[in-house]
């Protein structure tokens, strides 16, 4: 069931913006990543793991190598550049079948599905390479375990198995009375067709004593919720969707503007659209109700417009992306009960209190 539900996700986040869902860059929302840069960022990405390899002697042979989690084949094309024949594989069909049409390499690189819990379609030893990057955190860590255990399954004596994991969840840095937003709109009745996306134009006050976003030195961010009220039927579907706030650091009494996109609901009609800031917690960090924003919207039948999402129909059950941790003792636990060995592990952290990241270094 699990495995289902992830699928679902993540088939979605791949039909509606699939390039964002790989590498997710703000910027890059709503369908912006050009096809050359997306592919270029991998190259960079592979460039600097190639440079880990020829300074540490590993893998002893670059003559295959597995791309777990390929989505589009950022990774996957990259590493073309560096080994005889690659394989990359992932949850979602529709991954998959775009993977396929950005191949460049013919049957040097093929892309295969695999919606089980293990890499049993691969025999021992079969690959020289297996590479994954922010993967694992978007999976529970019972079924990340059991995929870290068969990367040193498939992995050749010799080989290299190199995979990120968050090894701490954030716990963020938010002051003791807390942060405060408020929201506010000039848009008076909105129009968007099923399927498509609503772009609202919103203004974001810090209101609160403290500053709101992250930096070196504040890690207090917050994001922004929408939500739907059907106003015949009134039924309230909360969290639909969310956005974080723009900008890096917003000070007390500062103001940004942006706009926030939201996905339509399940069915046309008469709505309110409401917007509301939470803390990453999922704490309400309104001060007041005039702090939300809400906005008539009808939603009409349709098919969304080309400079809608890339003309994307977008489903009204919104795709959820998962955050996990895993301590570090416990990787190494199973790479080693698994016949592997941690050559290096390193641990870096951006801010303070975010999450701390841990790249994976392991042969067998």
């Amino acid at each position: 069931m699990y495995l289902e539900q992830l699928q679902e996700n993540w088939n979605t986040f791949g039909e509606e913006d699939a390039m964002w869902a790989v590498c997710s860059s703000p910027q890059k929302k709503h369908n912006r990543w050009n096809k050359e840069d997306f592919f270029s960022s991998g190259v960079r990405v592979v460039g600097r793991l190639a440079e880990w390899m020829d300074a540490n002697g590993l893998p002893r042979s670059r003559t295959t190598a597995l791309d777990f989690g390929c989505g589009v084949g950022r990774l996957t094309q990259a590493l073309c550049g560096h080994f005889d024949q690659c394989v990359g594989v992932d949850i979602a069909p529709s991954m998959i079948r775009q993977a396929k049409e950005f191949n460049q390499f013919g049957r040097r690189c093929v892309y295969r599905l695999n919606e089980t819990d293990d890499l049993g379609v691969f025999p021992s030893a079969a690959f020289d390479l297996v590479n994954t990057e922010h993967v694992l955190q978007h999976i529970q860590p019972r079924f990340a375990l059991r995929y870290i255990a068969e990367f040193v399954r498939v992995l050749k004596p010799g080989g290299l198995a190199y995979f990120h994991c968050p090894s701490v969840l954030a716990t963020f840095a938010y002051p003791g009375e807390g942060i405060r937003c408020s929201l506010k709109t000039d848009a008076v009745h909105l129009t968007m067709e099923h399927g498509s996306s609503v772009a609202v134009p919103v203004r974001a006050t810090n209101t609160g004593n403290h500053p709101v976003g992250m930096s070196k030195t504040v890690n207090a961010p917050a994001k922004i919720w929408h939500h739907w009220h059907d106003l015949e039927t009134g039924e309230v579907v909360q969290n639909h969707g969310y956005t974080n706030l723009p900008s890096a650091v917003i000070e007390p009494g500062e103001t940004v503007e942006f706009e926030y996109r939201a996905a339509s609901p399940a069915k046309p009609g008469k709505y309110t659209l409401l917007l509301s800031p939470a803390n990453y917690f999922n704490v309400p960090v309104h001060g007041e109700a005039e702090d939300i924003v809400t906005v008539p919207v009808e939603v009409t039948p349709g098919t969304p417009a080309a400079s809608d999402d890339g003309g994307k129909k977008l489903k009204a059950k919104r795709p959820r992306s998962e955050s996990h941790a895993i301590p570090a003792e416990v990787v190494t636990e199973t790479v080693e009960r698994a016949g592997g060995r941690v050559v290096e592990a390193i641990h870096s952290q951006q801010y303070p209190g975010s999450v701390v990241r841990t790249d994976y270094y392991v042969t067998r």
